[in-house]
Parts: C-alpha cells; structure tokens; sequence
C-alpha cells in the first residue's frame, strides 16, 4: 500500500497501520501547520529518499488528532513537526526510536539523515537505556535567563530541566511555574517535560477561564487559551462599540474570559460578559504533570516571554491626534519585581539557615548556638511574611492601575465616538490600495518572491458586491483575495478552494467563459450563516479578475 497526503479517517488508520506494521523502509511524515503550510523541503525529501524510505504528510486538524489515538503515547506528529519511523517500529513502539524534528530547530538534512540511519539495520537495540525514566518534582526556579530550570526530583535529587522536547513555540519559562510540580522523562541528572497538545473539550459552554492578550489593533484583540489556540476577541467581544480596542486591552494582560461553544463548533470567547468572583476552568497545563501555564496572580513576563507572545501591532491613531495613556503602571510594576526578588533572596536565606541547622543538629551543637540559629530563622520567617503582604498590597495598587486603565479608554472612546475615523476607500483604487498593503503586512520579506502579488483587476460586479460587508467582513475578504491573488489559498485547507461547477452535481463541467478564464471559489468565512465565498477568474498567463463575494448558497460566478 502506497500513501502520500494524509487526510481522511480511512487514511489515517491506514497509516497507523502501515507505521506499527513490519516494512521493507523507513517512514517519514511531515505534518503542517495550523495554517496548512510545511516547513521542511517535501520536494527534496522525496527526491533524496526516493527508493529508501516513503515520505507521507498529514494535515494538523482532525487527522491528526485521530492519529494520536491510534499510535502510542508521543509517537505522532502535529503542528508542522516531522518524524522518521524505522521499519521495525511496531516491534517495539518507543518515541525514543522515532525522534520528533521540530521545524526552526530542524530541517530536511536532520530527517534525511534519521531515515538513511534506519536502513539496513534493525533498531530495536536503541530502546532507551535503563538510566532513563520517568519521573516527577517540583519546580525550584530557573537560570540561563529561563532556559533552563532547578526541579527538586519527589525523592530529593536536584536536576536540571530543559525544553530539549518542547516544540520552539513554548519556551520552557512559559510552560512551568515556579513551585509547581513537573513530570518528564529523566536522562541521569536532565529532566525533559514532555509537551501536551491542547485539549479544548475541557472549557465546557459558559464556563469562564483565563487568557493571554498577545496581540491588540484598533478592531480586535488576539489571546490565547494555549501558545497554541488563538482566538480573536472583536469590539463587541470587549464591550467596546466604536472606540479602539487598544485602549482597553494590551499584549501581556491575561484577563478573564467566558468560552461559547455550540455543538461542533469553534471555541468562541468574550470578555464582557465575565462575573469578577465566579469559579474558574483552571487554564490548560502545557506540559504532562505541569502546572496551567496562566493564572491571575502570575505576571506576564513569567508566562508570556517574547517567544510566546508577539509585539503588538500599534493601533494607528491620526497624526493630528495626541496619543493619552489611560495609565502608567511601570513603576509599579518596578516595585513588584524588586520584591520578587526580595522574597527569593529571602526564601534562598530561609533554606541556607534551615540547611544549616540540620546539619548543626548531626554535629550537636551547644544549645545556645541552636537556638540562636532558630531565633534567626523565625527572624527570617517573619521578614517573608511581611515581604508578602507588601507583595499583595503592590499587586492590588497594579489592579487598581489596570482597572483605572480600562476606565480611562472606555472615557476616551466615548469621546471619540463622534471623532472622524479612517475606513476603507471603498472605491477600486482604495480596495487596490487595501490589498497591496494587506499583502505587504501578512508577507515576510523573505517570501514575498515564493508569493508575489500577481496582475489582478477587478469584475464589473466587484466592489459593489463589497458594500453589504461591516469592517471585519471586509478584512477578511480583502485577505481572501491577497491568497487568490498570490495563488496562496492552494495551500491553506481552510480556503476550501475548488473549481465552480455549472451545477450541484460532481459531474457537472467546470464554470469556463467564453475567453477560457477559469473560475474559483474560495471560502472567506467558515462556521457562520450564510458563510461567505469568494468567486474569481484565473485568465490566461495567471492574472486573476476578482469577481464577486457571495453568500455560501449563490453559486453564479
């Protein structure tokens, strides 16, 4: 049996078989990302291994949530990640046989050379040694500015952690907290937390847990209840009706959010509807045995460092117009931080002396000297308990500034309401010019060559088919239209793109004018009435005439 591209239910139980069936070759399959892109070279892989090992790719959604169900613990791939199985691998089925190549971190050589190694040679003498095993403990703190933490194993050895099996999206100060317990997979004196995927059926309807701003515009803000779930809050989800959302939420707050869920539907969230006192979802842990990686007391720059949370995209504001701030809380936040450090030297203190007056108690000290040991200690106990009530009257002075904040930018939106704000032209040169910059702000430099802005023109039906779409409808066309235009949307499963048929039928001919031009469909929205649907022609020579946006039931070009 011969797989290439992954998809279906049958699929993905055929593979599971073909990986813990016995094979002539080595497997190698590459998953792609949350947005349907892969990160490794397929057509080198398939090229260089040609004859030697297969080469299969699964879509990150549903395939590869099935998968994980049919294949032994942290033995799939997701999230763009990648893995040769060696031909033996069902004979003994150990995620230390098959290594998990993380894209950023690995490329096409680091697979190649994994498949070239399990050619011709059984491997099942590479089981994991003895040494290693698993094991648990506590978080003590972190060094080597977060990349590496202290555990304090449950017998009481002292190891280091590291994120060697964490994927690069979440650094290893963002997946444990200090003082909570960790397990993982202990090589000699290295513990290695193993991530854990997201699981969203935990947030049942109406529930409120907690989530991370990582990203705010005058229109919305993005948080996330995982580094890997993002969800987008719109002006009505933050209680805001004209004014800019980015004066009442900023990258780094992690706020209170209530989860709206329908029966087979996305996670929806909003901000406005939250109860301050009701219980909460605890937040997902992002480690097997971890802690949740958000709470309401843990600052941001602890569970949010650059690597997770991105730099906000600064809300435009007319030149004529002086930039408020609603509040400036740094230096309370100063004083927060020089208390944390207070109270860690204090607790490092705490121990030494404890330390020390057990070892004194092995030695038999006189008594004087003991008790002047725990007079001390007491002293010590008493400077902590009183470094952490000024530690919670600084961080209730920080949410009282936060609030003072929220308060001040719903004042100020209310006071801008009548204010002109800057739309769309919705005329052809605007929406050419809305493109053009869409293109540039969603292209990195370094692959605007791989998905340039082709010749594009606009149908007679176009911009008017614009006019019944609000602000956020429009941007998400306008992005529709940038993949259309750049040929992208062949690549992102959720553009659902396919040829229009001249009807309902499959075998109904293809939609073809008379001139040749070819027309697409791509979806612009999914999950909502009437989803809509971008119709365009593909001309002769790739230029692209975009010709209507509709409803999900109009099927005219």
């Amino acid at each position: 049996m011969s797989l290439a591209d992954v998809r279906t239910a049958a699929e993905v139980e055929a593979l599971a078989t073909r990986i813990l069936g016995r094979r002539e070759r080595p497997l190698v399959l590459v998953s792609a990302d949350a947005d349907g892109l892969f990160h490794f070279d397929l057509a080198r892989l398939r090229t260089e291994l040609d004859g030697i090992a297969e080469v299969v790719t699964i879509e990150t959604d549903s395939a590869s949530h099935d998968l994980e169900h049919l294949l032994p613990p942290k033995t799939h791939a997701f999230g763009g990640a990648a893995r040769s199985y060696p031909p033996d691998f069902g004979e003994a089925p150990e995620w230390t046989r098959s290594q998990l190549r993380f894209p950023g971190h690995s490329d096409a050589d680091d697979l190649i050379e994994d498949a070239m190694g399990q050619t011709g040679r059984r491997t099942v003498e590479s089981a994991p040694a003895s040494s290693i095993r698993r094991a648990s403990g506590t978080v003590r703190g972190f060094v080597a500015d977060g990349t590496v933490a202290i555990v304090r194993l449950d017998d009481g050895t002292t190891v280091t952690a590291t994120g060697a099996l964490l994927p690069p999206d979440i650094p290893l100060i963002a997946a444990l907290v200090e003082g909570g317990p960790v397990t993982g997979v202990l090589d000699e004196l290295e513990l290695h937390p193993e991530p854990l995927a997201p699981d969203l059926s935990v947030f049942a309807d109406g529930s409120q847990t907690l989530a991370l701003v990582v990203k705010v515009t005058e229109l919305r803000a993005t948080v996330q209840l995982h580094p890997r779930v993002s969800v987008v809050l719109r002006r009505r989800d933050v209680d805001v009706d004209e004014g800019p959302v980015s004066e009442l939420l900023h990258v780094g707050d992690v706020i209170r959010v209530r989860v709206h869920r329908d029966a087979g539907a996305e996670v929806a969230l909003s901000c406005e509807d939250v109860e301050p006192d009701a219980a909460l979802t605890p937040p997902l842990a992002l480690v097997a045995g971890g802690a949740p990686w958000l709470s309401e007391g843990r600052s941001a720059g602890a569970s949010a460092p650059d690597a997770v949370a991105p730099v906000v995209a600064e809300a435009a504001v007319p030149a004529s117009e002086p930039r408020v701030s609603p509040g400036d809380d740094s230096a309370i936040r100063h004083d927060l931080n020089e208390l944390s450090s207070e109270v860690a030297a204090a607790r490092r203190d705490i121990l030494a002396l404890t330390n020390l007056v057990a070892r004194g108690g092995r030695s038999a000290p006189d008594a004087s000297e003991l008790e002047s040991l725990r007079t001390e200690n007491e002293q010590l106990r008493a400077g902590l308990a009183d470094e952490r009530a000024e530690r919670a009257k600084v961080e209730a002075r920080l949410a009282d500034a936060s609030q003072d904040r929220r308060e001040a930018g719903r004042a100020l939106r209310d006071a801008r309401r009548a204010a002109e704000r800057a739309h769309v032209d919705p005329t052809a040169d605007g929406i050419r010019i809305e493109i053009e910059r869409t293109w540039g702000n969603r292209t990195a430099p370094g692959e605007r060559e791989r998905w340039p802005l082709r010749e594009f023109s606009f149908g007679p039906a176009f911009i008017d088919s614009l006019d019944a779409l609000d602000e956020n409808q429009l941007s998400k066309a306008v992005r529709a239209c940038v993949d259309a235009i750049t040929g992208r949307d062949r690549e992102i499963p959720a553009r659902e793109l396919h040829r229009l048929r001249s009807g309902e039928g499959g075998d109904d001919p293809y939609v073809v004018r008379s001139d040749g031009a070819r027309c697409w469909r791509s979806s612009i929205e999914q999950n909502a009435p009437g989803a809509r649907r971008l119709h365009y022609w593909e001309l002769a020579g790739g230029v692209i005439e975009l010709s209507r946006v509709v409803h999900h039931d109009d099927t005219r070009p």
